[in-house]
């Protein structure tokens, strides 16, 4: 944006300055002239009182208070022009333009304020798209938290408390053989809880992710699809050789990808067999993973009843109506970088598909190290 004003004003230097948090921040700055100093508190400055007053200005041949801004940015100016501009509520900044060997004319103020009001408007735009954003990731991360106090509360608490009521009875009852078989419903009961609580936990952070990688994350996320929806899952994954070569040379050594991608990825497919197991009526699904000329693509396909009708879904494909939890993985998505789609399966079914290139992404190695 900077460029674009240096260039329309034929200026030698322009900054856009933005407020935020009481704090006024050179976001941009091109041409010649570098500000030593990029952050200025509104309160008690001259470039604050400046801002404050929400009115363009000129100067020519700044002398004294006039030019106490200019100090303040450690810049120097034959001339200058600034052009406070508002985002729709979302706060403020200025366009400055400075020279060095002459003055504005009356078409360069013009110009300044036309290109401050374009500024304006994008910044707001952008804004609103990131609020929206985080918006949508608080909404997702509440339904999360409800979920997991809802199945804490329904299937755990509620079944250590059965346990304690039969095991509270028996003991009045005060007769040993129901006490012994209390004891040894309550112990049977106890494992099943624990075992629920250990799904649990391996759904909030899976350690087969940290110890042993994606593929067996996967695997064990495949067995336990089979073990509850009945789900039959099938995991593909090629991501070519490993970086370095295993310790010990096994076979299940594999190229690992760096953290926030390989959790992103577990992320998606765990949610996507949850909608399958859910929702599509499958009775089985295809997990696949696989890395060429720079891209990883993730796919899960069901062969279930195929994708919810569109009046389900929200604006986005998110299903914010229909549950399929699409909000969550697209954020997670966008959030390294990538892309995600819900679409028909080529013969039955549907498929969730997970692009993420791998340019300008740190290597696993590298984060080892």
């Amino acid at each position: 944006m900077a460029d674009r004003g240096l260039a329309l004003l034929d200026a030698d230097s322009l900054l856009m300055v933005i407020e935020e948090r009481g704090e006024l921040r050179v976001a941009a700055s091109a041409g010649a002239g570098t500000p030593r100093v990029r952050i200025t508190p509104v309160e008690g400055s001259a470039l604050g009182a400046l801002y404050r007053a929400g009115a363009a200005v000129a100067v020519d041949r700044p002398r004294g208070q006039e030019a106490a801004w200019l100090h303040e940015l450690g810049l120097e100016a034959r001339a200058g022009l600034v052009e406070p501009f508002s985002m729709e509520g979302q706060g403020g900044g200025l366009a400055i333009a400075l020279r060095t060997g002459g003055g504005f004319r009356d078409a360069d103020r013009q110009a300044l304020t036309a290109f401050a009001a374009s500024v304006a408007q994008r910044l707001a735009a952008e804004r609103s798209v990131e609020i929206q954003r985080l918006r949508y990731g608080m909404e997702a991360r509440e339904r999360e938290r409800t979920r997991w106090a809802r199945e804490i509360h329904d299937e755990s608490i509620q079944g250590i408390g059965a346990l304690r009521l039969r095991l509270a009875n028996a003991r009045d009852i005060n007769d040993g053989e129901t006490l012994r078989q209390a004891v040894d419903t309550v112990l049977e009961g106890l494992g099943t809880e624990i075992d629920q609580l250990r799904h649990l936990i391996t759904e909030l952070r899976p350690a087969a992710l940290d110890d042993l990688g994606l593929a067996a994350a996967l695997q064990a996320l495949a067995r336990r699809a089979q073990a509850i929806d009945g789900l039959e899952v099938k995991t593909e994954l090629d991501l070519g050789p490993p970086d370095a070569a295993g310790a010990n040379g096994d076979s299940q050594d594999a190229r690992r990808l760096d953290p926030e991608l390989e959790s992103t990825i577990y992320r998606v497919v765990q949610e996507a067999l949850t909608n399958v197991g859910r929702h599509a009526e499958a009775r089985s699904a295809v997990v696949s993973i696989s890395e060429r000329e720079g891209v990883v693509r993730v796919s899960v396909t069901d062969d279930g009843r195929g994708p919810p009708e569109e009046s389900r879904l929200g604006p986005r494909g998110d299903g914010l109506e229909g549950g399929f939890g699409m909000s969550g993985m697209r954020e997670r998505a966008e959030l390294v970088g990538g892309e995600l789609e819900m679409l028909a399966a080529p013969e039955r079914g549907t498929t969730v598909r997970l692009t993420v290139p791998l340019a300008g992404r740190p290597s696993a190695s590298a984060q080892q190290a």
